[in-house]
């Protein structure tokens, strides 16, 4: 479907707009590795309004959130940036000039994915939908990611140690399925490696074999091959595994595997081994994606092994965040206000996280009719958090937002978290909030956990005319995943600098070696002479 569109940059506002939608939605889009297509249609739409609306904010988008933790959105921007507006083609019929192709970015981009990610693309351009005056039903796979598609085979193809490395990691069957997505045949070299027989042509399997080594000579062998620990332990006889073994998979392991592997450590009693533990909190240490599935991972953990996970999910926000001084929560307790509670309950020990030192730099109370401070938890945790807020509900009467704003003064907070709708009845809030703030001095920042109204509410737009900067972040947004740090950060960092930092993003340029037309030929000859490249 063609459409003609007028572009109209967007303001800041509404680019900001943009930003904090997709960061709610592009949470858990994938659950088992598999798509959840409720969730993708309810993004889909404003990507490809961003995409088409504003091509220039789409690409340097895409650019930046390359650079983020966030793996779902990585993978979103760079297939709808493929649909950007900007495709190089003349601005109108008979034109002299073209518009600029940023689709290129998503081209140059795809080639530094791992084949987990790749092949996520991938599967996209497979799936069938339709966006009503935008795009019409069917798969969405422009030709010039094809051909992408295909150098990033053959540029694998063309390195072995690549191959080896996609094997070791264990991404070897992802790799696999892509040829057979992109109706490609692996060159003999490559089967090899993979360890994937072809019908009709003799292989060489290149396996790894424990069978005839020591302990000692299976630990150097994993730790010099860097082999995932999952690849090592699927090739490990049956009863090899001891200690030596155990610690050169550690030393193999990433921070995040390590989270997801502890539980095997623990249950072979490796973790009691010192020398094995050392080595074990030294790599959940340097945990980043991972940390926030510990709740999940480490459900059967001991209570001290617990306190080390999630000491490690803290440092990791903490990082993210930076040093942001004191904050305080301000919990709507009002009528209708449940969810706020639960809210609270639930993901008040997220921000109590990304602050350094909370047991002195984290603060919260209760607003109602009436303001009241809370006691700090025994620990910061979500059992914790519940503990404090048990038995408290949402109860009827006045609404006053400010009526915990001088405790937070008193508490010297520089950032103050609302969690609330926004509703206020209590007075004039933008007299009474100068008041209050000419006695009682005012927060570098606010953040609003909204329920509400958004821009329009009372709280936002009182901040925003005493030019406090204030940042609004949907519930949504704050659930237990790579953007949890990273929403708190911005929010704090300020709105408008959030956009400026989107477009200062720095566009990625095509691979010197994309257009070496050499590569192909040597794929096309060591397939064979016929050059066939179906699977």
């Amino acid at each position: 479907m063609t459409r003609t569109t007028t572009l109209v940059e967007k303001t800041p506002e509404e680019r900001l707009n943009i930003y904090n939608l997709l960061l709610s939605s592009c949470t858990h889009l994938y659950s088992k590795n598999k798509l959840q297509e409720a969730k993708f249609n309810e993004v889909a739409n404003t990507f490809i309004k961003l995409a088409k609306e504003d091509p220039m904010f789409m690409v340097h988008f895409t650019a930046w959130a390359a650079k983020k933790d966030s793996k779902d959105l990585q993978v979103l921007s760079i297939f709808f940036n493929a649909l950007n507006d900007a495709d190089g083609s003349p601005f109108f019929k008979g034109s002299s000039k073209n518009k600029p192709n940023f689709r290129y970015t998503s081209a140059a981009l795809l080639q530094n994915l791992s084949p987990h990610l790749a092949l996520r693309l991938l599967e996209l351009t497979r799936y069938k939908f339709g966006i009503k005056n935008y795009l019409s039903d069917g798969a969405h796979y422009p030709s010039f990611l094809k051909n992408s598609f295909r150098k990033y085979m053959i540029y694998r193809e063309s390195n072995p140690e690549m191959i080896r490395g996609i094997k070791r990691t264990g991404l070897g069957p992802k790799f696999i399925k892509m040829y057979k997505m992109l109706h490609m045949a692996p060159t003999p070299e490559t089967a090899g490696i993979l360890g994937w027989k072809q019908k009709d042509k003799e292989i060489v399997v290149e396996k790894i074999n424990f069978d005839k080594m020591k302990p000692a000579e299976i630990a150097t062998y994993i730790i010099e091959k860097k082999l995932s620990p999952l690849v090592a332990l699927s090739a490990l006889p049956e009863g090899a595994m001891n200690a030596v073994i155990a610690k050169a998979l550690l030393k193999s392991c990433t921070g995040n595997q390590a989270i997801i592997l502890q539980n095997m450590f623990r249950r072979k009693g490796f973790l009691d081994v010192p020398s094995i533990r050392d080595l074990f909190d030294i790599k959940v240490a340097t945990a980043k994606t991972a940390v926030d599935r510990i709740d999940i991972l480490s459900k059967d953990l001991t209570d001290n092994e617990k306190r080390v996970m999630s000491k490690t999910r803290s440092k990791v926000r903490k990082d993210i965040v930076g040093d942001i001084g004191k904050v305080f929560m301000h919990i709507d307790k009002s009528c209708s206000m449940h969810g706020a509670i639960e809210f609270a309950k639930d993901r008040g020990a997220i921000f109590a996280e990304c602050v350094k030192n909370p047991e002195d730099n984290f603060g919260w109370g209760l607003f109602g009719t009436n303001g009241k401070a809370l006691n700090t938890p025994k620990a910061f945790t979500k059992e914790d958090f519940h503990s404090t807020l048990y038995g408290i509900t949402a109860s009827d009467g006045s609404t006053d937002t400010l009526a915990t704003y001088k405790i937070a003064r008193r508490f010297g907070a520089g950032v103050d978290v609302y969690v609330t709708d926004q509703g206020h009845n209590v007075g004039d809030f933008d007299s009474r909030l100068k008041k209050l703030m000419d006695e009682n001095g005012k927060p570098n920042a606010v953040i609003i956990i909204d329920f509400g109204h958004g821009e329009s509410g009372t709280l936002y737009r009182g901040f925003e005319k005493a030019n406090i900067p204030v940042s609004i972040i949907k519930p949504g947004a704050l659930k237990e995943s790579a953007l949890v740090a990273q929403a708190v950060h911005q929010a704090v960092k300020g709105q408008m600098a959030l956009v400026d930092e989107i477009m200062e993003t720095e566009l990625p340029k095509l691979p010197a070696w994309y257009l070496d037309s050499s590569l192909e030929k040597d794929y096309l000859t060591r397939l064979g002479k016929n050059g066939k490249t179906k699977a």
